[in-house]
């Protein structure tokens, strides 16, 4: 049940009354426009009295592409296709170190605008800082869409000085990038410089290491360090193959003539011997002695002296050849046996030079390692000297990443402050300030200020309002009709139509509230008096602590419900008789406890004798927070009216009184809002009140 309740308020808590907002800013217009007419009559002077604004442009063209004056690399360029490259730009021309060359080229440290005003003496370095920031904070830089112009502008309360410090700032600029490039290319010759000497260094160590290197191992530099032994060595093959190939003739030769010697045949057969030239003269020479002798025989006979002559001459002949034939043979063996040597003695050389070359081999490897550290060491020293060279010749033009298109011109008016503008918006902040103020304040007040708001945040039905009166209201002056409460009655007359139009036919009806003091002696004292018009009506007062309606209607010692309870007095002893209704006081019982006295078994007997007595029976009763009283209380009543005070507690305090009366089972029929502001009345009763005074 309890959990019911705190639901059924976290819902009606969590609604959002726009009305109430309105109301307070329609309430307090006449503050918010006071506020509004003195903020920006405060202001106005201040405004009239700010100092013009003047801004100038400078516009600036960025190169996308270098000029390349030679067809060298340059040792700065810039890309203008990254991303990063013009927002680079921007910030290089808002750079700190151009702001410095600015304010100390136009001295602008000596001026007050830029440094600002101090009560102490500045120093030049504070006036140079104090100068630059001044200057950054107020340079503006802006690039134009979709093309490589930026705009560069200045303000400043002079306009000329705005003019010249637009152009100086992008003069500046050009001449850093022209110094930044210039620099670059002296750094880059410097350190070209520096590794040139170096590498000369480096490279004359490496040859003279060479050089060590071939006098220490006895190389000559021919063709390489094995040129000499290459070509050696071909040669050696080259007269190897030709021993080799003379070798193998005389051999074949010789076996020839050691195959037919065995065999029983002439060697003078042998084409090698025969083709001897000696062999062929003497051939000749036998074939001529014997045709010689043939003749001789012919024409003298065999016996002639000529003849035997002849014959001795041709045995000499044969005998020579044979001798001719055994010498031409031992040539041969000879020729043979020489070939064999020459062939050995070749083929020790090529074996002695090979091996050499294995030997030569590890001392070809270290030489050609120097060989490569020098090679690879003058490349690199011939680039260096060259892009030497090209550098030089590259820093003979160096080129701005940016050129000054259209000066910034001294402008005519200010740009800045628009006072009119400006009053105005102060005019419109300040109106806007006040109101916000006052809704944030309507939105903070959880209380609850009209009968508007008693349905959307107590849940309860509306009944009526009664407006706060400048004179506090007793139950006394409600019954003396006085004539300074005109719509009090009216208002009366409309709770009791409100209650009609419940339709619940309640009798006994209990009044209670949150806290004490909210009005319900009040309200009990109209509802009684308005009901008592055409009924039968019975107040009673169960407050038994407080006894405020006791003390306002009669007397404090009169016996009343806590004798009638205690069945020390009778009902006709406790009933006060009045024009209007029947009242019974609270009592003097003091010794018992009012929540005893509520317990007691005779209550609920009374209350059936009250009902069966009267049309209406009203009970003033205690506040819920005071006690359980309302809670027990409104366990025997048919109904509970609830008293809220407008404007006096939050509606979270309000609906856990309610909550705690219903945990009792009790029956509300709806809500009274009592001392409401007459601003913020609502009803026709109050406001536009009818004189009805003399029928109640």
């Amino acid at each position: 049940m309890s959990s019911l309740f705190v639901e059924e308020g976290s819902k009606l808590e969590s609604t959002i009354d726009f009305s109430r907002f309105l109301k307070s800013a329609k309430k307090n217009w006449w503050k918010v426009l006071a506020f509004s007419v003195i903020t920006t009559g405060s202001m106005t002077p201040l405004v009239l009295k700010m100092p013009p604004k003047y801004e100038a442009y400078a516009s600036v063209y960025l190169k996308a592409e270098e000029t390349k004056p030679t067809l060298f690399e340059q040792v700065r360029s810039f890309d203008a296709t990254r991303k990063e490259y013009y927002e680079t730009q921007y910030q290089l021309i808002k750079a700190r170190r151009v702001a410095v060359i600015v304010v100390n080229d136009l001295k602008l440290y000596n001026d007050p605008e830029f440094y600002g005003k101090s009560k102490q003496q500045l120093t030049l370095a504070q006036k140079k800082e104090n100068s630059v920031n001044y200057l950054l904070k107020h340079l503006t830089v802006a690039a134009v869409r979709k093309t490589q112009l930026v705009d560069v502008g200045f303000e400043s309360e002079k306009a000329a000085l705005a003019a010249e410090v637009a152009n100086s700032v992008v003069q500046a600029y050009i001449n850093y990038t022209i110094d930044d490039n210039r620099d670059a290319t002296d750094n880059a010759s410097a350190l070209l410089g520096k590794q040139i000497a170096d590498l000369k260094v480096d490279l004359q160590q490496k040859e003279d290491n060479l050089n060590a290197f071939l006098k220490k191992e006895h190389l000559i530099t021919f063709r390489g360090i094995d040129g000499f032994q290459t070509s050696e060595l071909s040669l050696l093959n080259e007269n190897l193959a030709a021993a080799v190939t003379q070798r193998v003739h005389s051999e074949s030769i010789y076996k020839t003539v050691t195959s037919q010697a065995n065999s029983g045949l002439k060697s003078s057969a042998i084409p090698e011997v025969s083709r001897h030239p000696q062999m062929e003269n003497l051939r000749v020479k036998i074939i001529d002695q014997r045709t010689l002798l043939s003749d001789l025989e012919k024409r003298y006979g065999a016996k002639n002296e000529k003849v035997m002559q002849a014959k001795s001459s041709l045995v000499i002949l044969q005998q020579q050849s044979n001798i001719l034939v055994k010498q031409i043979v031992q040539g041969i063996k000879e020729q043979y046996q020489a070939a064999v040597f020459k062939e050995n003695q070749l083929q020790d050389s090529v074996n002695k030079m090979t091996a050499s070359f294995q030997v030569l081999g590890d001392k070809k490897t270290e030489y050609n390692n120097l060989l490569d550290g020098i090679n690879k060491t003058r490349k690199i020293y011939n680039q260096l000297i060259q892009r030497q060279n090209e550098t030089e010749i590259n820093g003979q033009f160096v080129e701005s990443a940016a050129s000054m298109i259209d000066p910034a011109l001294v402008p005519h008016l200010p740009t800045k402050p628009n006072k009119k503008l400006l009053i105005a918006v102060i005019a419109i902040m300040s109106l806007l300030i006040a109101t916000i103020f006052f809704v944030i304040l309507a939105a903070v007040n959880n209380k609850v200020l009209t009968i508007s708001e008693i349905k959307r945040r107590l849940g309860l039905e509306i009944l009526g309002e009664i407006k706060r009166y400048k004179k506090p209201l007793t139950p006394q002056d409600i019954l003396d009709n006085k004539t300074d409460l005109p719509s009090l009655d009216e208002a009366a007359y409309g709770i009791r139509s409100a209650m009609h139009l419940l339709n619940t036919h309640s009798k006994m009806i209990a009044i209670s509230s949150t806290r004490e003091n909210e009005g319900t002696s009040i309200v009990s004292t109209i509802i009684a008096k308005s009901l008592a018009v055409d009924s039968r009506v019975l107040v009673v007062d169960l407050d038994l602590r407080s006894k405020m309606l006791t003390k306002a209607l009669s007397d404090t010692n009169h016996v009343g419900m806590s004798e009638l309870i205690t069945n020390k007095a009778t009902q006709q002893e406790c009933i006060i008789k009045s024009a209007n209704f029947d009242f019974i006081a609270a009592g003097n019982n003091k010794s018992i406890s009012p929540l005893v006295m509520l317990t007691n078994h005779n209550l609920k007997a009374l209350f059936t004798e009250f009902s069966n007595q009267y049309d209406y029976v009203i009970f003033d009763t205690p506040a819920v927070e005071t006690g359980k009283d309302s809670a027990l209380i409104s366990q025997l009543v048919d109904g509970v009216i609830f008293v809220v005070e407008s404007n006096h507690l939050s509606s979270n305090q309000i609906v856990n009184a309610i909550n705690k009366l219903k945990a009792s089972k009790a029956t509300l029929l709806g809500c009274v809002l009592n001392k409401v502001n007459e601003k913020l009345v609502e009803t026709t009763e109050n406001i536009n009140p009818t004189d009805v005074k003399g029928i109640i």
